[in-house]
């Protein structure tokens, strides 16, 4: 067995293009997975995030148990639709919003770093599947109607 077995030029042309990674601004994503875990040090519980766009592109956020975790998860509540009593990340998923990304610097090299959320325009949510045949249990944003979700402007101190 030789590493070009199926190595042929349609192979190569049809072959993706590489990683894509999120724009540096605004970009419209979806919430493709969430789940429970520690920090590196184990010193603290967080929560991990991975968003994705329509087109592949994959980033992830990470809300560490710390003095800003009610902050930053009302803020990714707000964007995205997800009714403010739920703890079930599996509700989470394909909820659409926005998610805004810096440029970030690190030994040399630039890459996006999620700066902060917002909630798509028009106030029309498409919290509706990426693939049409998922229904998700509870996924309707903001079953009760009188129930405003909260503001989700973020200020920081981060030019981009």
């Amino acid at each position: 067995m030789s590493f070009f077995d199926g190595v042929n030029a349609r192979a190569l042309h049809d072959a993706p293009d590489g990683f894509r990674n999120f724009d540096i601004g605004e970009n419209e994503a979806y919430i493709d997975y969430a789940q429970e875990g520690r920090t590196k040090d184990g010193a603290r519980t967080m929560l991990t995030v991975t968003f994705k766009r329509d087109d592949g592109a994959e980033i992830r956020h990470y809300i560490v148990d710390n003095d800003w975790k009610l902050a930053n998860l009302k803020r990714l509540y707000a964007a995205f639709g997800i009714p403010l009593h739920s703890a079930d990340v599996a509700d989470w998923f394909h909820r659409r919003g926005i998610v805004v990304c810096k440029e970030e610097v690190y030994e040399g090299r630039t890459y996006p770093k999620i700066s902060h959320f917002k909630a798509l325009p028009g106030g029309g949510r498409t919290n509706g599947p990426v693939n049409p045949g998922y229904t998700s249990p509870g996924s309707g944003y903001n079953a009760n109607r009188n129930e405003r979700p909260p503001s989700d402007e973020f200020k920081d101190d981060i030019p981009f």
